[in-house]
């Protein structure tokens, strides 16, 4: 079976090369129509994905734009009513009127109302507290079976200068022997951690989990790791697993069984993963589906970071992942083994002319003739069929000078696909595996 650039591309009910990068989130509404939103545009589907209307941009009732960065959607619990959060820089919102010192990028969530299915909206409220730089990933609300809204986002601190007040590295690879670049944020100095907002009156209000920030403890009161960009899912009712982005080769999480007001830890999954953030999603049937980066550490170092977009399935609530799929790769393979849980970065680092080169690991400095990124997903679950967007860029020769063009900045730069439930089986029809719901039941004499 041929897997690349993805697996059963026959099965694809519809594919779309459009303008919207990472900022898409999706929202069925109630009389059937997909809603769609990117930046402060809108855009609907009246068929399921198979057909778009073009897009048009949106005010609120006060003429500002709605939306932003790293929009989420989600249904409320009136007939129409919607919801929508987006990330605001200090500079296109309240900085001027604040009383608080803010830190020196002030970044916060806000979140816009509609009662009539995304036509009109009122004009917005803060949702995270000053003081504190936040951010989001986008298409990640959750409506629990409660009615509560959960919305996770990610605090960023610290300087902006690089270890030892040095000059950061970069990475990159040479790609018919010119140079590109690879990987992102490998070298950043700022650090990142998870927290949780949640509301019970449809966005009236909101709350933040009871059990402070999460972060990544590798040894008592001695290592940490960043963690950011989340998404989150109902496993049960009240029970909540969080998939976090990190550095460190594989995909982090975190279980709530309060609805979201408390966490473990963040720990380990068994799947591998470069510095792309995941989605996570509850199907109809109950299993689970996460959508993410999935890269081996010999690939990271290799400067193939981001260059395979997976699905899997868990059908025992996030235990044992199955059913790997290539929504989008340069690679056969569909499932990579994580390698130890420790940072990983591309090999290939270079410093400004006039510092001291860096050894590197010659096994892994190779030359390539192709090099494409795919990452980001925002991602749709309907009854019969999943609609997957995710960022989509290629590396190609100029044609008349001796430079590299990274195709899709200013021009179509997401994939958006539709896919129907059996292609994340691998064309079988989604079953429970009986063995898994006994796997870890008492023994039975």
């Amino acid at each position: 079976m041929n897997n690349v650039p993805m697996t059963l591309p026959e099965l694809m009910l519809a594919e779309h090369d459009t303008p919207f990068g990472h900022s898409s989130t999706f929202l069925e509404l109630d009389d059937g129509r997909i809603l769609h939103w990117a930046g402060h545009q809108r855009t609907h589907s009246d068929d399921g994905g198979l057909t778009w209307s073009p897009p048009e941009p949106v005010n609120d009732a006060e003429g500002r734009p709605v939306g932003g960065a790293e929009t989420s959607l989600v249904r409320l619990s009136e007939p129409g009513a919607v919801g929508l959060a987006a990330r605001i820089t200090g500079e296109q919102g309240e900085r001027g009127d604040a009383t608080w010192p803010l830190p020196p990028r002030d970044l916060y969530m806000m979140f816009w109302r509609s009662d009539d299915g995304g036509h009109t909206w009122k004009p917005p409220v803060r949702i995270s507290a000053p003081g504190t730089a936040t951010a989001g990933y986008q298409d990640t609300f959750l409506r629990t079976r409660s009615g509560r809204i959960v919305l996770p986002v990610f605090h960023t601190l610290g300087q902006k200068s690089s270890l030892n007040d040095g000059t950061r590295p970069i990475c990159g690879k040479l790609l018919d022997n010119q140079f590109v670049p690879v990987g992102a944020h490998d070298f950043d100095p700022k650090y990142s951690c998870v927290y949780v907002l949640y509301s019970d009156d449809e966005g009236r209000t909101w709350q933040r989990n009871a059990d402070g920030e999460l972060l990544i403890l590798m040894d008592w009161s001695a290592l940490y790791s960043y963690c950011n960009e989340c998404s989150v899912a109902e496993v049960s009712s009240g029970r909540l697993l969080l998939m976090m982005r990190n550095g460190l080769g594989r995909l982090f999480q975190a279980w709530s069984n309060d609805n979201g007001q408390t966490w473990t830890r963040p720990q380990a999954t068994v799947l591998a993963a470069s510095t792309g953030p995941p989605q996570i999603r509850t199907l109809p049937n109950g299993h689970l589906l996460c959508v993410w980066s999935q890269e081996s550490e010999q690939e990271i170092q290799r400067g193939y970071a981001r260059t395979r977009l997976s699905s899997a399935i868990s059908r025992n609530g996030g235990s044992v992942w199955e059913f790997f799929q290539n929504v989008h790769s340069l690679h056969e393979t569909t499932r990579v083994e994580p390698g130890p849980i420790r940072p990983v970065r591309p090999a290939e680092t270079y410093l400004p002319a006039g510092q001291p080169a860096t050894e590197r690991p010659a096994e892994h400095i190779v030359g390539v003739d192709e090099h494409t990124r795919w990452c980001y997903p925002s991602v749709l679950v309907m009854k019969d069929r999943v609609i997957i967007a995710h960022t989509y860029s290629r590396f190609d020769p100029h044609p008349t000078r001796a430079e590299l063009v990274r195709h899709g900045v200013g021009e179509n730069n997401q994939k958006l696909k539709v896919l129907p439930l059996a292609w994340f089986y691998g064309g079988r029809e989604p079953a429970d595996n009986p063995y898994l719901q006994e796997a870890y039941q008492p023994a039975k004499p």
